[in-house]
């Protein structure tokens, strides 16, 4: 049986965005850590290993490339989705560019949202078990 997906959502205190999404991924029985702030981050990470990580554009002391670049220095893979709060094309480009799995934006609806949860999950379970196979190899 699949391990549990693990989740970290990244928002300031009231981004209505970001509670809306979690709203759907605990509907999706997906246990979800809260921080928010790049200083929290910094900290769960090492201690959680998120799968995955939905980050809001701004936060008290950053932005969503911070929290990619913490992501990178994670020991194992973990995929970094950006939430928008609007349609921002140059955002969503800056997003992918930059590092980010994925770009999405409200509404969310069940059906698409577990469908990039799927495939960012996927993704990541796929460079976790090559990183294992690497180690002991």
């Amino acid at each position: 049986m699949p391990k549990k997906l693990f989740v970290l959502a990244v928002s300031p205190d009231g981004d209505n965005c970001i509670q809306e999404l979690k709203g759907v991924l605990k509907k999706q029985q997906i246990d979800i850590y809260s921080a928010e702030s790049c200083e929290e981050v910094a900290r769960l990470l090492d201690q959680t290993h998120p799968e995955l990580i939905f980050t809001a554009k701004l936060l008290r002391d950053g932005t969503w490339r911070n929290v990619i670049h913490l992501s990178e220095s994670l020991s194992v893979p973990t995929n970094v989705i950006v939430v928008g709060d609007y349609q921002d094309i140059s955002l969503y480009l800056s997003a992918m560019d930059y590092g980010a799995f994925d770009f999405i934006l409200p509404p969310f609806e069940n059906d698409a949202v577990a469908h990039v949860v799927r495939v960012a999950s996927e993704s990541v379970r796929r460079r976790r078990e090559s990183q294992a196979t690497i180690a002991v190899a």
